[in-house]
């Protein structure tokens, strides 16, 4: 594991600090960590609401059919209880031998032809007790001496009751059916439930392993669904370790995908990006600040040390050098202080700008820096959306660069147009017009192999063109372009003039003027 403390270098005061930031970097392991992970509360929580579901499901089943079973066993020996009754009865009625008995000793009878079940019970109940019983297996008796009292109170003689007797552990489902025509006399059968209810008890045992075997692959599944669907966090964690003062090039590896962890770790990158392209606007600042202003300074300082302070002449021309190099000083921190800017939002305000008036206001300003054959070669009649202080900015640096390197009978150009791209086919789309300045002029142009390297910061060409001022007038150029979404380019030959446009593409619907 690394962590800050890991890293040599850094002198003895930093190395508290990064101690003591240590314990917040590392990375926590262990049972504690993993149940307080993101990954396991998942599962856990996806855990807990299927065995929510699985219990509800299970519990509404098996007590419908428990309740299904029971009923089922009762509606069947009731069914039988009746069968007999009614057998009784239509003897007693029609047969000799059947009416000088009483029904307590037919219902005896029609209990023994009948032969109940292995697993069930006949019995009669006359005056309050339990006259005679006809067990279906004879080896054993579902209900004997003990359970009399409990079957006689039973008895209801407004119709047939059901309950349930204990059989040395089994349940002994039982229904009582008054004997009409006979006060007092009761029909009983009874019929053993503990082969049904073992059954459905091993449907709940067959279901509750089936339900834990779904809960442990589910939790097997979802821990690695989980894992992957958060690895990216896992990701962001690590390279958010590895994100430090001097390295903000880490960025997570993300997969395709439109998920919202996928999504939050692109904006994830997204940031670091932007952060790491804020600390190199920074660093650059900071480098070409130190290096530009390093000069200066040596000028002022050398000039302090040499003047002669009882010289007044001489006071007076060293503090004459010591303004212009501040008054340069000025310019450069401005220039510089602009280009740190030129990303942020709010470096360019886009509102309509009429273009033949931008270009009149431009020449009207320009015209006065030199004495040349200033002119304007086209005019693009359209409105568009820009910041039209920066393109005059933009403009103006150009005509003052153009200046520096042209004489007095030289010619500067400005002028506009709107380009609209054209397929291959030779279709052209008006939609996607762009808006194209420059400034012309026929001075000594520029080599080739510096063409690139002039709108850079402080370059400069070898040709001695660019020696003046602080080498960052064609960057702010190029930025002014950037900002609108756009580029500056240069057309020039050596010994030929140059050309130095700006092509911004349109984002809104151009209107002819």
């Amino acid at each position: 594991m690394t962590t800050s403390d890991d890293h040599p270098g850094g002198s003895g005061q930093a190395a508290p600090a990064a101690g003591s930031a240590a314990p917040e970097t590392q990375d926590p392991s262990g049972w504690g960590a993993k149940i307080h992970s993101v990954r396991f509360r998942v599962v856990a929580a996806m855990l807990g609401m299927m065995l929510a579901g699985l219990v509800t499901a299970g519990l509404v089943t098996f007590v419908v059919q428990f309740q299904d079973s029971d009923a089922r066993v009762d509606q069947a020996i009731l069914d039988k209880a009746n069968a007999v009754v009614k057998l009784v009865q239509t003897n007693k009625k029609t047969s000799g031998d059947y009416a000088n008995r009483t029904y307590i000793s037919a219902l005896h009878e029609a209990a023994e032809d009948i032969e109940p079940r292995s697993n069930e019970v006949m019995a009669g109940i006359v005056d309050g007790r339990v006259a005679w019983t006809v067990e279906g297996n004879g080896d054993h008796a579902l209900l004997d001496n003990t359970m009399f009292t409990d079957a006689v109170q039973l008895r209801s003689p407004m119709g047939a009751s059901f309950g349930e007797l204990n059989a040395d552990g089994r349940p002994l489902r039982t229904v009582v059916v008054p004997m009409k025509g006979a006060t007092g006399t009761f029909f009983l059968v009874g019929r053993d439930a503990g082969d049904q209810r073992e059954h459905n008890a091993d449907s709940v045992r067959t279901y509750s392993l089936v339900a834990l075997a779904m809960l442990m692959a589910a939790a097997v599944i979802g821990g690695i669904v989980a894992g992957r669907l958060l690895d990216p966090l896992r990701r962001m964690r690590e390279a958010s370790r590895a994100v430090g003062p001097e390295d903000l090039t880490q960025r997570v590896e993300v997969r395709k995908g439109e998920d919202d962890v996928t999504l939050l770790a692109k904006t994830f990158n997204t940031m670091l990006e932007r952060l790491d392209e804020g600390a190199q606007q920074q660093q650059q600042f900071l480098d070409d600040a130190g290096h530009e202003l390093r000069t200066p300074l040596t000028i002022l300082r050398g000039h302090l040390e040499l003047v002669t302070v009882d010289d007044p002449d001489d006071v007076i021309a060293t503090r004459d050098v010591l303004l212009d190099e501040v008054d340069r000083m000025q310019r450069l921190v401005d220039d510089l202080l602009l280009l740190a800017n030129s990303g942020d939002p709010g470096f360019i305000r886009r509102e309509p700008v009429r273009i033949p008036e931008l270009m009149d206001q431009v020449m009207e300003k320009v015209h006065v820096l030199a004495e040349r054959n200033w002119q304007i070669d086209e005019k693009a009649d359209y409105v568009v959306e820009a910041d039209p202080q920066r393109l005059t900015q933009a403009l103006v640096q150009l005509a003052a660069n153009a200046v520096k390197y042209t004489g007095l009978s030289s010619t500067i150009a400005l002028g506009s147009r709107i380009e609209s791209p054209t397929a291959n086919d030779g279709a052209s789309h008006p939609q996607q017009d762009t808006l194209v300045l420059w400034v012309r002029d026929d001075g000594s142009g520029i080599a080739a192999e510096d063409q690139q390297r002039i709108f850079e910061r402080f370059g400069r060409a070898h040709t001695g063109r660019g020696e003046e001022g602080s080498g960052l007038g064609l960057a702010i150029v190029a930025a002014i372009a950037q900002a609108h979404g756009g580029v500056a380019t240069v057309e020039s030959e050596y010994g030929h003039g140059s050309t130095f446009l700006i092509k911004i593409p349109l984002q809104a619907v151009n209107v002819r003027v």
